[in-house]
């Protein structure tokens, strides 16, 4: 409503019809869009997560819940880390996750915007008084108008359901991320635990080699072994040394990795792991309808086909606003002289260039193309949930045949040679030859352990609906030793003296 002071004729002055529906229309669409919570949307996300992965999830929005998340935290890392712990101490304490709960605000905010009229618009004129050419002044004249348009009221919705639509796309950005964040918080914990177990076996292997070169030393200063021998002994336990060395960077280098998914620092990154990787399980898993689950479970299937939805929507507005873009409806008043007058104002926007042609073309477009990439991720989805079963069957077998041939025979293989040396009936490059490859078994056992957890992880992520980006072998070089460099180049010499003597 308006009202103007120096009216001369104020009982003539109305509310105008047109412009009260307007405001009430206006209030209708605000209130509509205020329902939208990003806490509820944050509550079926928690519920989500916990059907899938049965993890906690926790949005710290508040000191309160801060401080329960410590106190969980403490309680955690106050016995020795286990994987799941890890796991859920990373969900709760990630920061980076937790910056991506955001993305539920930002989409609310999307949709309260996207679901609001435009502002009406109030212009004035006026002409002030002037002179009719005898010496008489004019009352002068003025006008106001006020306006909006009034599709946008009607569209109004439309784009709210759009805006709702790329909502869901972001609450499923958010459950993918919470389970990106398990699944490589978990990986990093067995890259820590193989590293663990790595050092382990370098540091037994290198007490072995230092009492093997003070052994060696003894007997060449009694002259009953050549220098040669020495040096290759020698060699080889200062090689393993630095191989220690390696290993312990290797550790720090993991350990730190997962302090950073955890979001640790200070005196909470002194917690314990178990320095051995769980070993393989002797009876194969067995695994049913793998495609199926992996198809109906997938958020990256959800995600395409949400994508699809909001397009689509996208289109429909689109078309609607082709022919009749805008409409503004209002009302008009004017002065003349000392009398008001009111009348309804309308205009509307014509059609001629501007069709949404190019809108329209680029949403079909979209539209087909997101359509396309549906049906792409879902074989894709499958050929990922057959290729993760054939790594882990495969990666099942090689551990367990390092653990039942490979290590036992190696083991044999060194009892062996040592009792020839010992005997003078092979030399020190023989022996070191066959410790070299006693050592790469080794390595190789807990490279098919960790390779092992990896594939499970895969497959595991991906019936829980979620692909996982395929974790590469160099991600574990840092914890192997090159057990070529240990030997000092011993096997070359065992090739040309295989049956030399001392």
């Amino acid at each position: 409503m308006f009202n103007y002071a120096n009216s001369a004729r104020a009982d003539t002055f109305r509310p105008a019809l047109p412009f009260a529906f307007l405001s009430v229309a206006v209030m209708v669409v605000v209130a509509g869009c205020a329902s939208v919570s990003k806490q509820a949307s944050f509550s079926s996300i928690q519920e989500e997560v916990g059907q899938r992965i049965d993890y906690t999830v926790v949005w710290n929005s508040s000191a309160d819940a801060e401080k329960r998340v410590a106190q969980s935290i403490r309680e955690l890392l106050g016995k020795p880390l286990s994987a799941d712990a890890a796991v859920q101490i990373a969900l709760l304490n990630n920061r980076r996750l937790q910056a991506v709960y955001e993305e539920l605000g930002i989409g609310q905010a999307a949709v309260i915007d996207a679901g609001l009229a435009s502002n009406p618009k109030l212009h004035g004129n006026a002409t002030f008084g002037h002179s009719d050419g005898h010496g008489n002044e004019g009352g002068g004249e003025y006008a106001l108008e006020v306006g909006m348009d009034f599709l946008s009221i009607l569209h109004a919705r439309m784009r709210a359901s759009v805006a709702e639509a790329e909502f869901e796309v972001a609450k499923l950005r958010v459950t993918g991320a919470v389970m990106d964040l398990a699944a490589q918080t978990r990986l990093a914990y067995y890259r820590a635990q193989a590293a663990e177990q790595m050092l382990e076996m370098m540091r037994q292997i290198a007490e072995a080699t230092d009492a093997g070169y003070e052994f060696t030393r003894r007997i060449f200063e009694a002259g009953n072994i050549v220098e040669l021998d020495l040096l290759l002994q020698q060699s080889l336990s200062r090689n393993t040394q630095m191989a220690v060395a390696s290993a312990e960077l290797a550790v720090a280098e993991s350990r730190e990795e997962l302090n950073a998914m955890m979001g640790l620092w200070g005196k909470d990154v002194s917690w314990r792991i178990s320095s051995r990787l769980p070993e393989v399980p002797i009876e194969a898993e067995e695994f049913e309808n793998l495609e199926k689950i992996a198809i109906e479970k997938s958020i990256d299937l959800a995600l395409a086909r949400q994508k699809i939805i909001a397009i689509g929507m996208q289109f429909g507005i689109a078309k609607a606003t082709a022919l009749v873009p805008s409409l503004d409806l209002g009302v008009e008043f004017e002065r003349a002289a000392s009398d008001w007058a009111t009348g309804p104002l309308t205009g509307f926007e014509i059609p001629i260039f501007d069709r949404n042609q190019g809108k329209i073309a680029l949403a079909k477009s979209e539209l087909r193309q997101r359509q396309q990439e549906f049906h792409a991720l879902g074989i894709e989805i499958r050929a990922a949930v057959r290729a993760a079963r054939h790594r882990l069957t495969s990666a099942r077998q090689t551990a367990l045949f390092y653990q039942n041939e490979i290590l036992p025979l190696r083991r044999k293989i060194v009892e062996q040679v040592q009792l020839q040396y010992n005997a003078m009936q092979v030399g020190t490059p023989r022996l070191l030859l066959a410790k070299q490859q006693e050592i790469e078994a080794g390595q190789g056992y807990i490279q098919s352990l960790y390779s092992y957890h990896v594939a499970r992880v895969e497959l595991e992520q991906i019936l829980a609906g979620r692909l996982l980006e395929q974790v590469s072998a160099t991600k574990f070089a840092s914890v192997l030793i090159n057990a070529n460099s240990l030997s000092g180049g011993s096997s070359e010499a065992a090739q040309e003296n295989e049956h030399g003597g001392h």
